[in-house]
């Protein structure tokens, strides 16, 4: 079981980890912020790969190739929004045939005037 000192530390390198969102941060600069040794900051960014918390991940900066920790984010904690409103105006949804239309059927969508003409109608 692990002591309530290094769930804390962890927590505390995951938040660091996260709080340098899409930029990352490497073990080096996160050793220094923390005031950790970078012993002691390996272990616990063990730690957390092996739970699916953070990822290594290489990348390139001013022509260098640098390693760069990178928070993972569950379902859970992202944020998807989506706006339904085109989604309303599908024509197929107040389609009287829509239990008939299907791909190789005489009602289709490859075929269907109303369908066509709604997605070229779409300022896409």
């Amino acid at each position: 079981m692990e002591s309530k000192v290094s769930m804390e530390k962890e927590e505390l390198i995951y938040k660091k980890i996260l709080e340098s969102g899409e930029d990352g941060i490497s073990q080096q600069e996160l050793a220094k912020k923390l005031g950790l040794s970078t012993r002691e900051l390996a272990t616990v960014i063990k730690k957390l790969i092996d739970k699916k918390m953070i990822a290594k991940k290489a990348i390139k900066e001013n022509g260098k190739s640098v390693i760069k920790l990178f928070a993972i984010r569950t379902v859970e904690e992202s944020n998807i929004y989506v706006n339904l409103e085109s989604i309303e105006e599908i024509p197929c949804f107040s389609c009287k045939l829509l239990f008939k239309c299907d791909n190789g059927a005489h009602v289709n969508p490859s075929s269907c005037t109303k369908l066509s003409s709604w997605i070229l109608s779409m300022d896409l």
